[in-house]
């Protein structure tokens, strides 16, 4: 009995001892690592959200810059609009009385007449001043009688108001100022920036005016961004924010504000405050509470002053986000904990077989230990039960069933948490895998939400069931490219749901391999629509849904950097309407916008191409950049021409057509023919003076 005992704890010990040890370094090893990999995810991580949320930020801002532009030119549209209305009912009541009655009368008919025009806003009105500074018409009333002398009248910033009036009506006829006035009605005498438009009244050297006040104006287009800031979702749950500099909260929270309220942390918006002061806005951290929660978390946020609304915008991201991720991590290295626990048990069999075969010879009793613990282990392994150790003599045999009871344990617990992390990464994270050849052999719950399709639907099938129409063979032609070369693709993708929706996903694909062999891919992807949207918006013209002036300066400088690397052909054309200006004249604003959008969609058609670009590049002027040569860029300038013409748009104050025709300058060169692109516009600009000259609706290339 003593030998056997010694045999017996010889054996077990070195074979569980020498196991144990190797088990242990593996994973203080391993465990090393994964600390080292979860640091740098973190920091990682940190850059990459406070990357994100700048680019939203100044997105927005962009989108805001784009929307007061925008609101500017309407503005001075209708002012130029009114005034010449107002100038037209002038012109004609003097016409009709000036050999009938005298010029004190006619003056008094036309100062009534105009002062009886109302428009929406009673801050609107009509002004009238002689060019020497004698009120006609001033704040509603009519001061013929009074000669009131008005040439000294100063505005806020000190600027003699009638006297720039007079000087730009005498010098250009009409045209547009900005200064500062007191509203008419209002009681606190404060006074409000207002633009203005003059149009000369030479009968009686007069000026004919009417102005808007801009923060009257601005109210409304401030309420439609601040509707679609609070709208705005990213990566989750991020939102943006805005307060003004006198912490009066506008969006908090992910929601507009119906009435602005003072900042409920003043420290927090003091911090704002300090970092907005920075022209290129800034970062700061801090913790705050989640939506609907009471717990802080850690917190870091980036802020810019818009100096026109004295707004602060910001958006923030929860550093915690990075459990995620970490999880992710973590689910991995559980399952490599799995598997070498796997393999310890099956050591452990191993062990035991060995211990049960050597002692069988030594003693009956180890034998019956040993066999009934192999038959408890067997019947635990298979069924998840616990070993009974009631029937083992020994105490070493009790102590090695007891061991494995806690190894059985620790694995059911293990494969109960592995199970929530699945589900966790199943219903979050859009992923899908494929075979070699491109079909679907599994999808995330997450991917078919986005998507629109169950499971079925999408399993045996290609990701072409969800692409977009619009993109084009050779984006996926080279993805695939490099896929096949065994290398990581990262990119954005449009997509297109089960009902025809639009979505965009950022997706890093990996190629899969087993022995060296190329298996299929896995694909992970994160929903980047609502940031492609404000994309759109900040590069797209309004009325035409061309790109816009701002997008066009960046293309071409990307372009021009392109066709130099690659010595291609470029061809540059700028195209403007034949007497544009008499037409809107003639036919009023709302026809010549609809002229616009026809010649626009035009211009949509024959681009399509993905190295054609047209634009927008301000009023009545386009512009396409392509890579098409001289004689194909001059074939393809007349097809334009000739459709816009067949469009059969009446131009009756045209000089050279019934119908409204186009003049196109081009510059078509080769890469290493290409200056820069001043150079080339102001070519191109020449180019279509030379096709004005020669008559216009006409062609001139350089």
């Amino acid at each position: 009995m003593q030998l056997s005992n010694f045999i017996t704890k010889v054996i077990f010990t070195t074979a569980f001892v020498s196991t144990f040890l190797a088990f242990t370094i593996s994973i203080i090893f391993q465990y090393k690592n994964f600390q080292n990999d979860k640091l740098h995810v973190r920091e990682e991580f940190t850059e990459l959200k406070k990357e994100q949320i700048k680019r939203e930020v100044l997105s927005v801002y962009n989108l805001i810059e784009q929307k007061e532009e925008l609101l500017i030119n309407s503005v001075k549209e209708k002012l130029k609009e009114r005034v010449n209305h107002a100038h037209n009912l002038a012109m004609t009541i003097y016409n009709e009385n000036k050999d009938r009655k005298s010029p004190e009368e006619i003056k008094l008919l036309i100062a009534k007449a105009i002062n009886t025009i109302n428009y929406e806003s009673d801050k609107t009105y009509f002004f009238i001043n002689s060019n020497k500074g004698q009120a006609v018409l001033f704040n509603k009333k009519i001061e013929l009688d009074s000669y009131k002398d008005v040439w000294n009248l100063k505005d806020a910033n000190d600027n003699y108001i009638i006297q720039l009036q007079s000087k730009i009506a005498l010098e250009n006829k009409e045209g547009f100022l900005t200064n500062t006035f007191i509203k008419p009605d209002s009681n606190d005498n404060k006074q409000y920036s207002k633009i203005s438009f003059v149009e000369l009244f030479e009968p009686y050297n007069w000026h004919i005016g009417i102005g808007e006040y801009l923060d009257d104006i601005r109210t409304y287009a401030q309420n439609e961004i601040l509707e679609l800031i609070a709208s705005v979702r990213f990566s989750g749950d991020n939102y943006l924010f805005v307060n003004t500099i006198d912490a009066q909260t506008l969006v908090f929270d992910g929601r507009k504000m119906q009435i602005p309220g003072s900042h409920p942390y003043k420290n927090l918006f003091q911090q704002q405050l300090e970092t907005a002061q920075n022209p290129d806005g800034g970062f700061f951290s801090y913790k705050f509470k989640k939506i609907n929660t009471t717990k802080e978390y850690d917190k870091v946020s980036y802020v810019k002053k818009y100096e026109k609304y004295n707004w602060i915008i910001g958006s923030g991201v929860y550093l915690d986000e990075v459990e995620k991720e970490l999880i992710r991590k973590e689910a991995v290295f559980k399952e490599t904990i799995y598997q070498q626990l796997f393999y310890m048990s099956i050591m452990f069999v191993l062990i035991i077989i060995g211990l049960y075969i050597t002692s069988k010879k030594i003693s009956q009793f180890i034998d019956i230990n040993i066999n009934h613990l192999i038959s408890s282990f067997e019947k635990a392994s298979k069924e998840n039960k616990k070993i009974d150790t009631k029937n083992l003599t020994y105490k070493e045999f009790v102590s090695l069933a007891n061991n494995l009871n806690i190894t059985l344990e620790s694995k059911n617990e293990t494969e109960i948490k592995l199970q929530d992390y699945i589900q966790i990464i199943n219903e979050n994270i859009i992923i899908s895998s494929t075979n070699k050849d491109g079909f679907i052999v599994d999808v995330s719950e997450a991917f078919c939400k986005i998507s629109g399709y169950t499971k079925e639907e999408l399993i045996g099938k290609t990701h072409k069931v969800v692409r977009h129409p619009d993109t084009s063979t050779k984006f996926y032609e080279e993805m695939w490219k490099k896929l096949l070369e065994g290398n990581i693709w990262k990119g954005e993708i449009h997509n297109q749901d089960k009902t025809g929706k639009d979505y965009w996903v950022y997706a890093i694909i990996k190629p899969i391999f087993k022995n060296q062999e190329l298996v299929g891919f896995t694909a992970i992807r994160t929903n980047i629509t609502d940031k492609k949207y404000i994309e759109h918006l900040s590069i797209t013209d309004e009325l035409t849904q061309l790109y816009n002036r701002r997008f066009f300066n960046i293309k071409i400088i990307e372009e021009l950097n392109r066709v130099k690397r690659e010595n291609n052909h470029f061809s540059f054309l700028i195209m403007d309407i034949d007497y544009f200006k008499q037409y809107n004249d003639t036919y009023g604003h709302q026809k010549g916008d609809l002229a616009l959008e026809r010649v626009a969609n035009i211009l949509k058609k024959k681009t399509s191409r993905a190295s054609d670009f047209a634009f927008r590049l301000g009023g009545e002027e386009f512009g396409i950049i392509t890579t098409l040569d001289k004689e194909k860029a001059i074939e393809f300038a007349n097809l334009i021409r000739s459709e816009i013409e067949n469009l059969q748009i009446e131009h009756k104050t045209s000089e050279i057509s019934k119908y409204l025709t186009i003049s196109i300058g081009i510059v078509s060169k080769t890469g290493v023919e290409i200056i820069n692109s001043d150079t080339l516009y102001k070519e191109a600009d020449d180019c279509l003076y030379e096709a004005k000259r020669l008559g216009r609706n006409s062609i001139f290339i350089l």
